[in-house]
């Protein structure tokens, strides 16, 4: 009598943990912080249109807004991307930050002593690539992780030279972390050649404005490009946290 009483409890607590164990083994919810400049602030506008579109995305993603418009990794007077990185992701409140920097950075850098790295020299590279890596080892050290996407081909030839050169220092900088958090994307490109090309065709093959007037800045919809083509390095990025939640949301997203 006692034994059968004793398999019967057993049973019980069992049948209560089978629930706990199944939520433990669901992916916790991630959440991605975007940063950097203006071009950060359409990829992350692209993402919320995004994630706005699947339900099951949206209850595991969470978006953090965190983009400022005129900021780089230049005036370091004006506004640190150093600090901020590591202030944002204290306490665990960031599982992924995208970045994107560079377009406002055609200038010489200036420390918060006011000292300055002349733009064009030397030690403007060594000086802009070692911004970047504080920044993002600063995030590492809190345990987040961090994809720095590259700039895109540009209108204007010296802005275009420019970038390169930028994603050269960020894919440079990045690899010298050695770190499986840490990923550089690489540019967007246009299909065929890639050159600049205001316009392109949409899934319906009818030409869209995907670039912003200024030759620099997308549209909503080149926006929308832009962030299909980052997509794979955020989700590897959160598979390396399991934190992916593609996999559960597959029959939405393939439904898009």
């Amino acid at each position: 009598m006692a034994r059968g009483l004793y398999c019967v409890l057993i049973a019980g607590i069992l049948s209560l943990m089978v629930p706990f164990a199944a939520g433990a083994a669901e992916t916790r919810q991630a959440r991605i912080a975007f940063v950097g400049d203006s071009m950060a602030d359409g990829l992350w506008g692209a993402m919320f249109r995004r994630i706005g579109k699947n339900k099951c995305l949206g209850e595991k993603v969470t978006l953090i807004r965190k983009a400022k418009n005129g900021t780089g990794l230049t005036r370091l007077d004006q506004f640190n991307w150093v600090e901020e990185m590591k202030t944002l992701a204290k306490g665990g409140n960031v599982d992924l930050f995208v970045g994107s920097f560079g377009v406002n950075d055609r200038q010489a850098i200036v420390e918060p002593d006011k000292t300055r790295v002349e733009f064009g020299t030397p030690q403007f590279d060594a000086r802009y690539k070692a911004v970047l890596s504080e920044a993002v080892r600063g995030a590492l050290s809190q345990g987040s992780s961090v994809v720095v996407a590259g700039l895109p081909v540009m209108m204007d030839q010296a802005a275009n030279a420019d970038a390169v050169a930028k994603n050269k220092l960020f894919a440079e900088a990045i690899k010298d972390i050695g770190s499986d958090h840490a990923s550089y994307a690489p540019p967007w490109s246009t299909p065929g050649e890639d050159r600049y090309r205001p316009y392109l065709p949409n899934a319906n093959n009818a030409l869209i404005q995907v670039r912003a007037q200024d030759g620099v800045h997308f549209t909503p919809a080149g926006y929308d490009m832009v962030l299909n083509a980052l997509l794979p390095a955020i989700r590897e990025a959160l598979k390396v946290r399991g934190q992916d939640p593609t996999p559960e949301c597959e029959h939405e997203v393939s439904a898009k």
